[in-house]
């Protein structure tokens, strides 16, 4: 019996020894990994970019600051990335690690201009491709209150400051309701910009060759449609409904004859009423 329990105790000591040389031996194996890891990391030249170049997409013809100065954007975003914590400033901008595309909004919202930037790596070949979508100048937002004129794109937000616009080339928005705007905002809320935009398609569809609207008090949530030289009866919309009924009415009016027409009211879903001269 003595001999039997001496074993047992032998027995389970070098299971205890083998047990403790797995640990630490596994413990210092994640540790030299972990070191590794962190030379190849920090010192090594493997997370090290050694190409950089951005593909800017134009929305129309004319050259903006974005793509005639890709280098400028290529530095923004190195000194942005690398100050997003003081373990990417430790890394540097040339980590290919510490460009993340998920931290690209906060990066877009102090330049409206860029529409959408997207980040592709190449981790064999260490390279950074950015692709930037600039914003589409769709028309020009005149707030009377202001004095000031902003471009805006397809989905409302005003993102440079515009020039006089003259002639009927150009959508126009010449807004008297007092509100205020700075870059980067939309100019009426999703819906109702959604009409806005219905309402200029319908105007383009009728032919009546306006482009000038008029939003006098915001809290109505309607619209008026100004023809050059007042040559045409003044239209109010209302940016609550689609407009897309308007376009048979407008046929047969055209048929009467604009010229007898004081004014055509929309802004009733399905109802049209005018008033003759």
């Amino acid at each position: 019996m003595r001999g039997n329990f001496y074993l047992d105790e032998r027995q389970q000591k070098k299971r205890r020894l083998i047990l403790k040389v797995k640990i630490y031996g596994g413990m210092a194996a994640f540790f030299v990994l972990l070191i590794g890891a962190a030379y190849l990391i920090v010192y090594s030249s493997f997370f090290q970019i050694t190409r950089t170049d951005a593909d800017c997409t134009q929305t129309n013809a004319e050259k903006t600051q974005i793509c005639t100065n890709k280098e400028k954007l290529i530095a923004d975003l190195k000194n942005f990335f690398a100050g997003q914590s003081k373990i990417a400033a430790f890394l540097g901008p040339d980590n290919i690690l510490i460009w993340r595309q998920k931290k690209i909004g906060e990066f877009l919202k102090s330049r409206p201009k860029i529409a959408e930037l997207t980040i592709k790596k190449n981790y064999s070949k260490q390279e950074i491709k950015i692709i930037v979508k600039e914003r589409e100048k769709f028309g020009v937002w005149c707030l009377q209150a202001q004095t000031k004129r902003w471009w805006f794109d397809k989905n409302g937000i005003i993102f440079e400051e515009a020039p006089a616009v003259e002639g009927n080339l150009i959508y126009r928005v010449n807004d008297f309701s007092g509100q205020t705007l700075k870059i980067g905002e939309l100019v009426l809320k999703e819906k109702l910009f959604f009409n806005l935009l219905k309402v200029f398609e319908v105007l383009e569809k009728s032919d009546l060759k306006i482009k000038s609207l008029r939003l006098e008090k915001l809290e109505l949530q309607e619209i008026i449609a100004d023809s050059p030289g007042n040559s045409l009866p003044k239209i109010y919309f209302s940016l609550r409904i689609d407009p897309k009924f308007v376009i048979t009415a407008l046929e047969s009016l055209k048929n009467l004859g604009m010229e007898k027409i004081v004014y055509i009211d929309f802004r009733i879903e399905n109802r049209v009423y005018y008033k003759l001269k």
